[in-house]
């Protein structure tokens, strides 16, 4: 039978295909739950043919739903949002035991012919590999995902071929979407989702479950939104259950990518990778994860960090839950740097960071751990349950971190908020343009390393050894007399580290003896010297003149 002029074909632009025209199909108005029929553009498979007939060239019979009572009916565009290639006219059995993997592929073939979608009804399909590319989407037109029962409540249910050892699902085109899908591990450990190419690519209401390993691998995204992603049950002792990585080849990498409502549950040890690892096909830019949920198991858990985020530019968690243990939430470990502006950047924005339950596995000593890179901030999350710091950040991190006041960090008994094993040269500098207003006190160490003094000559012959205590920022000196003092210069304090310029020393004196010796300082760039404008009692004790003082640089 060949198509009716009055019925639409293939557009001409599409050369060497053989037109084939638009129909609807019947069949989905099981017990009144759909009211109209799902409408297919594709060839039928053998079966179907055979039940409805076809041309003598192979093309598809044609009929409308009206046509199949006899009354003829009005024609749907392929434009129709409910027009697309279902997956049983190939062959889908749908029955949980059957190989559907090649229905799923001619299915696709058709849909992208005409850049299409792939109706997949309520059912179970098995499945071992299919690749999706250039602009096809597969949706699934069944009952909403959920990880409770998607296939005995009607859902779609795509169960991976338990002997695969290669992904699902290979996504490897622009524009490709993917829609209301549960995808379920079956044995097999091999990837549930792979995007090897996903340029505005998006996924929403995508449910991947009960993978031994790596469930979703990404190497390249870019400009993408995803939303309601679900990652249940996945991971292994050495895999994180979701790895975002980037391509090898130079400039591919994986960037301005947004994921909203990513969850994350039950994973056996590591739940997310974002460019971990030493080479430079790790590396992510630009990514957000809006309201994301991400925990492991609070039971046998590993103790590797829950997220591990390695050579990243600009990484924002917003109004996250992160929770598990009993390695920590998250840490920062640079392996290789890009040299690029804005290289690291981390925030944390809003939601809340909790560690283990003591009552069912070991508890969390740290939540969020930075061992190496730079630049993370903490602004207004609230971190709790941990035993030895909220954050610990080692001494190879770099100068680049923050908490803002907003922050509330929960340490209870000898915990800390903030285990700080930088170096000195290492710590931030801060500054800001305006007036700065501080609600309780201004808190400077007074314990350091590198402060010298030595005496100047004028406090006479075989006086005590002057000693200091204290930092750059502020200390204790004493020193006293000995014979024939004279005025000047008494002491003078080396600072561990020189300042850009001479700062200012406020001289406070300590004892009576201070207080009358008319003490004042001079001061360089590395340091001060305390002079008095006339000279001292001779034999004075060596803490007989005890001053504190503060530097402002």
């Amino acid at each position: 039978m060949c198509p009716r002029p009055d019925r639409p074909t293939l557009p001409p632009s599409l050369p060497g295909d053989r037109p084939v025209p638009v129909r609807t199909r019947r069949g989905f108005l099981a017990a009144g739950a759909l009211a109209a029929g799902a409408l297919a553009v594709s060839s039928r498979s053998t079966s179907a043919l055979a039940a409805e007939g076809s041309s003598a060239d192979g093309g598809v019979a044609d009929r409308s739903a009206a046509d199949a009572d006899g009354a003829g009916g009005p024609v749907v565009s392929v434009a129709d949002p409910s027009t697309g290639v279902d997956v049983r006219d190939h062959g889908a059995r749908a029955d949980g035991r059957s190989d559907d993997t090649a229905a799923f592929a001619a299915a696709i073939a058709a849909a992208a012919a005409v850049r299409g979608r792939v109706l997949v009804p309520a059912g179970t399909y098995v499945v071992d590999s299919v690749t999706v590319p250039l602009l096809v989407k597969v949706v699934g037109v069944g009952a909403d995902v959920s990880r409770y029962g998607a296939s005995t409540d009607g859902g779609v249910n795509l169960r991976h071929l338990a002997t695969s050892g290669r992904p699902m699902i290979v996504v490897d085109g622009n524009g490709v979407s993917l829609e209301n899908l549960t995808l379920q591990a079956n044995g097999s450990s091999a990837p549930l989702l792979e995007v090897v190419n996903g340029f505005e690519s998006r996924f929403d209401r995508v449910h991947l479950s009960n993978v031994a390993g790596t469930a979703l691998l990404v190497h390249r995204v870019n400009n993408n939104l995803w939303t309601d992603l679900f990652v249940n049950n996945c991971g292994g002792d050495d895999e994180a259950a979701v790895v975002v990585k980037s391509p090898t080849a130079p400039g591919t990498n994986t960037n301005t990518f947004t994921c909203v409502n990513l969850h994350i549950e039950g994973s056996a040890n590591v739940a997310l990778d974002l460019a971990w690892g030493p080479t430079s096909d790790f590396f992510v830019e630009f990514v957000r994860l809006v309201a994301p949920h991400i925990e492991t198991l609070q039971q046998a858990a590993g103790t590797d960090a829950t997220i591990r985020i390695g050579n990243v530019r600009q990484v924002e968690f917003v109004a996250p839950t992160i929770y598990g243990g009993p390695g920590p939430l998250i840490e920062h470990g640079e392996q290789r740097r890009r040299g690029v502006p804005l290289d690291g950047g981390v925030r944390v924005v809003g939601g809340a960071l909790l560690g283990a339950d003591p009552e069912r596995v070991t508890a969390s000593e740290t939540l969020v751990r930075l061992t190496k890179g730079d630049d993370f901030w903490l602004v207004g999350t609230r971190l709790g349950r941990f035993t030895v710091s909220g954050v610990s950040l080692g001494p190879d991190y770099g100068s680049r971190f923050g908490v803002d006041p907003s922050t509330r960090i929960d340490a209870v008994g000898s915990a800390v908020a903030v285990a700080d094993r930088r170096t000195v040269a290492g710590r931030p500098e801060w500054s800001a343009p305006g007036d700065v207003v501080v609600g309780r006190r201004l808190r400077g160490s007074d314990a350091g390393a590198g402060l010298t003094t030595s005496v100047q000559g004028r406090n006479g012959l075989g006086a005590p050894e002057a000693t200091v205590s204290g930092s750059d920022m502020r200390g204790t000196l004493s020193f006293g007399s000995g014979a024939v003092p004279r005025a000047g210069g008494q002491v003078r304090v080396r600072f561990a580290a020189p300042y850009a310029a001479p700062p200012v020393v406020v001289l406070t004196p300590a004892t009576s003896r201070a207080a009358t010796s008319g003490a004042f300082v001079t001061t360089t760039p590395d340091g001060f010297v305390l002079e008095t404008a006339t000279a001292l009692p001779a034999g004075l004790l060596g803490d007989a003149l005890r001053f504190s003082f503060h530097v402002v640089g």
